[in-house]
């Protein structure tokens, strides 16, 4: 394990037992937070060689104990779910059929007993319970799964495991909300959807039944990515760099992310600058793109699994609408027309061109120097 990787201590328990992530917290022992796990105090590491991170006090290069790392992402998925009131359910193939989708909630309770067990969170809508279970560890087993088929309650287990720890806190809630693999541990006979049900009605067209649902989720991402908000890391250093020019650009697929252009397309650029600059010759493709991306967190996976006639439909409702992957092609193209990318041979395939390089190089020598 090692300070910024995949066990890097991001939260830290204050003393009211809530967690709170790194960046929000006054850097050394002033954050004034304990670990998660073994309690030890703790203390926030936020120079600026390593990504910040919590480091046990008195330790000068302890990686985050394992515990502390695990149960603060438990206790981190129960509180988002418990204030954001909203999670994407999985399909549902038998005994009816349920396509999944977003769904949202009147209220939540965290950890309360229901017989024999305690659910990790309890939300409800109209009327209905939903039990969720988040899986950081170990699954639920089947003597659980057994006493909440005995409640007669659905529940649903979302798989945190895979996540990278080191994803930002807003990657973290996008993956946990909607994201990060989820299946049905029990689901009771349904006759029939009715409102106020979890799932929501069957269309008899496929591929168009989403499209309405679709079409207001997209319109939502995109109103809530035009709200001002500060630049990241990545898009300070383009900007130092001298290519302010190159990120911000307005392409079709607005709403298909996390974040705005200026930062998905500034993570894509500096990772294919700090290749090229070490000598890799690095070429930008839209699949490794949308990867890396999707393992930043930043991308709503509901729009990477349309089907053609999803994608269609949902044109027709939302003109701006493209797939992250075309989104990330168009920048790629209007980058290539700026002077700053070049098609690389083949198709969707491109690299930077010298002079890009030599300008970036320089300035961060200078900044270097400085």
């Amino acid at each position: 394990m090692r300070p910024g990787g995949s066990d890097s201590l991001l939260f830290g328990e204050r003393a009211d037992g809530s967690v709170v992530h790194v960046s929000e917290v006054h850097p050394g022992l002033a954050c004034g937070c304990r670990c998660p796990g073994c309690k030890a105090p703790l203390v926030a590491r936020k120079g600026d060689r390593r990504d910040h991170h919590f480091g046990h006090h008195g330790v000068a290069e302890q990686p985050a104990c394992r515990a502390g790392a695990e149960t603060a992402l438990h206790i981190f998925a129960k509180e988002c779910l418990a204030r954001r009131l909203e999670l994407v359910l999985p399909s549902l193939e038998h005994p009816t059929t349920y396509q999944g989708g977003p769904i949202r909630f009147d209220a939540a309770a965290l950890e309360h007993r229901l017989g024999d067990i305690v659910p990790d969170v309890v939300v409800r809508k109209g009327g209905r319970d939903l039990l969720v279970e988040f899986r950081v560890t170990h699954p639920c087993d089947a003597t659980k799964i057994a006493r909440i088929a005995d409640l007669g309650i659905a529940a649903v287990e979302i798989d945190l495991s895979w996540l990278p720890r080191d994803l930002s806190r807003v990657g973290l809630a996008e993956a946990i909300l909607t994201q990060a693999p989820r299946k049905w541990l029990h689901n009771p006979r349904l006759r029939g959807p009715t409102p106020g049900q979890l799932e929501p009605p069957r269309s008899s067209e496929p591929g168009l039944g989403r499209a309405a649902s679709l079409a207001r989720i997209y319109a939502a991402a995109c109103a809530e990515l035009r709200v001002p908000r500060a630049a990241s890391l990545p898009a300070n250093r383009i900007s130092a760099d001298g290519l302010t020019r190159a990120i911000g650009i307005d392409v079709p697929g607005l709403g298909c992310f996390t974040v705005p252009p200026r930062d998905w397309q500034a993570a894509v650029l500096e990772q294919a600058l700090d290749q090229a600059l070490l000598g890799t010759r690095w070429v930008i493709t839209a699949a490794e793109a949308l990867r890396q991306l999707r393992q930043r967190g930043v991308v709503r996976s509901r729009f990477t699994r349309l089907s053609s006639v999803e994608v269609e439909a949902l044109k027709m409702r939302e003109p701006s609408f493209a797939p992250p992957a075309d989104a990330i092609s168009a920048w790629a193209g209007a980058l290539a027309h700026l002077g700053i990318l070049v098609p690389a041979g083949g198709r969707e395939r491109w690299t930077l061109w010298p002079d890009v390089l030599q300008v970036v190089r320089a300035a961060r020598r200078a900044r270097a120097s400085a």
